[in-house]
């Protein structure tokens, strides 16, 4: 019966850490109304859980425990007897099958107890689920290495028919284990697993409610006032951005105003821009009719027009003065050409760039012309080195005086 209360002890303990729903069923329609909110809550308490309700499992089967144990030797004795009459004649007298049979219950009663110390034993560790489901395999293969030698030992049977008739032994109590132990357990199944939820999962819910809750309540504090935080920066930049609109305007009005185009007219006239700032102010009466600042404009008119005039005369007499002076200089010019005096360097500053009527207006008609090449024969221009007198040479590129040379081919 050890191996037939090992694998029920699985199911009843599962039934117990999941939450088994009450005789009346109301919480087992809340956790299945509820499973997806409860998952993570039963996930993460699945160890604490567990560790819980292997006391409270192992309470509920111990005496279904010792009463399989008692029903399983009657059932031990009678299999002993049956195997002994077909595999192992000589030993098949009555007293053997009761050795047999207690010797089982002994072992049955021995592992149970090593099974139920290494369970209580591992509930403190921080695996305690893998611990226990290792030490419970360790312990049934020691078992089932037990029992086979017992069977050796009594009956001298060989190593497979003895274990043939183990594998009998256990398919038939894992059968009388299941017809009696289900209804045994389940019977205290209902008010075990109540207990247990009153005990163990309702206040981790509740805790665990309480503190999402207060997490909540934070959190709906500090999203309150992060909102008015919010609500006042958005007020403060509408603040902002009207007020930001009222300059604007202003600065619009001021722009606009009499006094400010005035202004700016008179930065136009002291830049020097003359024409813009007379136009400027010859329109200011119509657009800024019957303003105060009219008379002040008219004579700031009246200023620029007599300050235009005055530069246009100075113009007129600068022109006449360069007129005269570039009259003066071409004279002087031909008068010292006329008697050869004028050095090459001089006739170059005076023709380079000039137009060919321009060179016309200076010098006259040339005595050949050519392309790009004019001549003048008579001797205008000497060598200051060895004071020989020459004609000259002008060449032209695209109609304008590229250079000036002396003409040897006169002489």
């Amino acid at each position: 019966m050890l191996l037939v209360m090992s694998f029920l002890a699985v199911p009843a303990l599962a039934q117990i850490v999941i939450g088994a729903p009450p005789a009346d069923e109301d919480f087992g329609k809340y956790l299945a109304d509820h499973q997806d909110e409860l998952g993570p809550f039963f996930t993460k308490n699945a160890g604490e859980l567990f560790k819980l309700g292997v006391p409270l499992a192992m309470s509920m089967m111990g005496g279904v425990i010792i009463f399989t144990m008692l029903l399983g030797w009657g059932l031990d004795l009678l299999l002993a007897r049956g195997y002994a009459f077909f595999c192992a004649p000589a030993y098949g007298d009555w007293k053997r099958c009761v050795i047999y049979a207690t010797g089982r219950l002994f072992l049955s009663f021995l592992y149970t107890c090593l099974m139920a110390l290494a369970i209580v034993l591992s509930l403190g560790l921080s695996h305690a689920f893998a611990i226990i489901g290792i030490v419970l395999i360790v312990l049934l293969l020691v078992a089932f290495a037990a029992q086979i030698v017992w069977i050796l030992y009594l009956y001298r049977t060989s190593f497979s028919v003895s274990i043939l008739f183990y594998f009998v032994v256990v398919i038939a109590h894992l059968i009388a284990g299941l017809l009696i132990t289900q209804p045994m357990m389940g019977s205290h199944a209902p008010s075990i697993a109540t207990n247990f939820i009153d005990r163990a999962i309702t206040p981790r819910l509740q805790a665990e409610a309480d503190t999402t809750n207060a997490q909540l309540a934070k959190v709906k504090t500090s999203r309150d006032a992060t909102k008015r935080k919010v609500a006042e920066l958005q007020s403060s930049v509408e603040q902002s951005q009207a007020e930001q609109e009222r300059l604007r305007q202003k600065i619009e009005e001021k722009k606009n105003s009499d006094i400010y185009i005035l202004a700016q007219i008179v930065k136009v006239r002291a830049a020097g821009d003359l024409a813009s700032a007379r136009d400027q102010l010859a329109g200011f009466p119509s657009r800024f009719p019957g303003s105060p600042l009219a008379a002040l404009a008219h004579k700031q008119l009246s200023e620029v027009n007599e300050q235009m005039a005055a530069d246009l005369a100075l113009k007129k007499q600068q022109e006449a003065d360069q007129a005269r002076a570039d009259a003066a200089a071409r004279a002087d010019l031909l008068a010292r050409a006329a008697k050869g005096q004028v050095t090459l360097s001089e006739m170059r500053q005076a023709l380079i760039g000039k137009s060919r009527a321009q060179v016309s207006e200076v010098l006259g008609t040339p005595s050949e012309t050519a392309s790009d090449t004019w001549v003048y024969t008579p001797q205008m221009i000497t060598n200051p080195l060895t004071n020989e007198k020459t004609g000259l040479k002008v060449y032209f590129s695209v109609g304008i005086v590229q250079g000036v040379d002396y003409n040897r081919s006169g002489q």
